[in-house]
């Protein structure tokens, strides 16, 4: 009786020595990596992301809990254990793997939000069979994802007027040749002195102007301001900054459709974590793939205040250009410079992005508010 106790004390022994060999050498020609097919989506777009285990030894793991932070801007598509640290959101997946063995796991995510998001940071959890101890080991696992904003038609944007109706709304909204004229109208705020033909102005005791045809010859450049007060971190709006970089990517998608070579610019920080982003696309026909890349990184911290990012673009200014700014807010600074922009002859629309639609007008530059909506 007695050898059978001891042998059962032994055994027992034999198995918590062999559990916690197992655990403290588990991580030895373990290799534990995701990978994914396609990191760049648009908003609401799901994709997969594939955790590969491979058990490179002869001893199992009985016990493997991987825990990854996961950015709040993605969503699990599919079932899953997460919980909260903090503001972090982590997610779990356990696992048992035999010796040599290579297992994979599918995960189903969702790009929520637009940005440029980094899934790195790993905690691997190693266990023995009985649970009386485990291992902690943190890993880096770069994976960028780029959730693309939306696009929309850009007539199916709320705005308070109708400049956008129509197949040709971008040509007649910011293009004109003054090589060929088709005819005469009346005046409004965003015409030339030069354009105002006299004749027909004393005819009609109204001042009338040149009616120019379309061309594609022209270039657009859209400026994206996302500082949303003074001082900036006081005053970000998420929301409004988001609508200025869907409407800027949905209004350049139209623009190159109608054959306009198109750029963006703008005075935020991008979020990037291999390479430098630049923060101006001069126009091109071959920008899309660019402009949407440049929307996804755009953050929510500028890079200086408006006023001197475009005082510090003056010198680039082209009068072949029309400039449509999207901004959800100026002050008196920014007000000054853009006048002065419209007083040297530049082209300038403006779109109001701002929450209350209260972004100040300009004498000379035309500007239409965004209602918030999408028809």
């Amino acid at each position: 009786m007695l050898l059978k106790y001891l042998f059962f004390i032994f055994l027992v022994a034999l198995l918590v020595i062999f559990a916690d060999f197992t655990r403290r050498k588990g991580f030895d020609n373990l290799k534990i990596y995701r990978t994914i097919e396609n990191n760049r989506i648009v908003e609401g777009e799901t994709f997969e992301m594939t955790m590969v285990l491979e058990n490179n030894k002869r001893l199992p793991l009985f016990f493997l809990a991987i825990e990854e932070k996961i950015p709040s801007g993605l969503k699990y598509g599919t079932e899953a254990t997460i919980f909260k640290e903090g503001n972090d959101i982590w997610h779990v997946s356990k696992y048992s793997v035999k010796w040599h063995e290579r297992k994979k796991r599918i995960y189903t995510l969702v790009g929520a939000q637009r940005g440029a998001y980094l899934i790195k940071n790993m905690r691997i959890n190693l266990g023995d069979i009985f649970g009386f101890s485990a291992s902690t080991k943190e890993k880096e696992d770069y994976i960028e994802i780029l959730v693309y904003p939306k696009i929309h038609g850009i007539n199916k944007y709320e705005f308070d007027i109708t400049n956008f109706q129509g197949e040709d709304a971008v040509r007649r909204w910011v293009h004109k040749d003054p090589l060929f004229i088709k005819g005469i109208r009346e005046y409004n705020v965003e015409d030339r002195m030069k354009d105002i033909h006299w004749k027909s102005s004393l005819k009609m005791n109204k001042l009338m102007v040149k009616d120019y045809d379309y061309t594609s010859e022209r270039e657009l450049v859209i400026i994206l301001n996302i500082q949303c007060g003074d001082p900036y971190w006081t005053n970000i709006q998420n929301d409004a900054i988001d609508s200025g970089a869907r409407i800027a990517a949905s209004l350049a998608a139209k623009a190159l459709k109608e054959g306009i070579p198109t750029g963006l610019w703008t005075n935020a920080q991008l979020v990037t974590f291999d390479t430098k982003a630049p923060n101006e696309i001069q126009p091109a026909m071959n920008n899309f793939s660019s402009i949407m890349e440049m929307c996804a990184r755009v953050d929510l911290a500028i890079k200086c205040d408006f006023n001197e990012y475009l005082t510090s673009r003056l010198q680039y200014f082209n009068p072949n250009c029309t400039y449509v700014i999207i901004s959800p807010y100026f002050n008196e600074k920014d007000i000054n410079v853009i006048t002065k922009i419209r007083r040297n002859g530049y082209r300038l629309k403006l779109i109001d992005v701002s929450l209350k639609s209260n972004l100040p007008s300009i004498d000379g530059v035309e500007k239409i508010v965004y209602k918030g909506g999408v028809k």
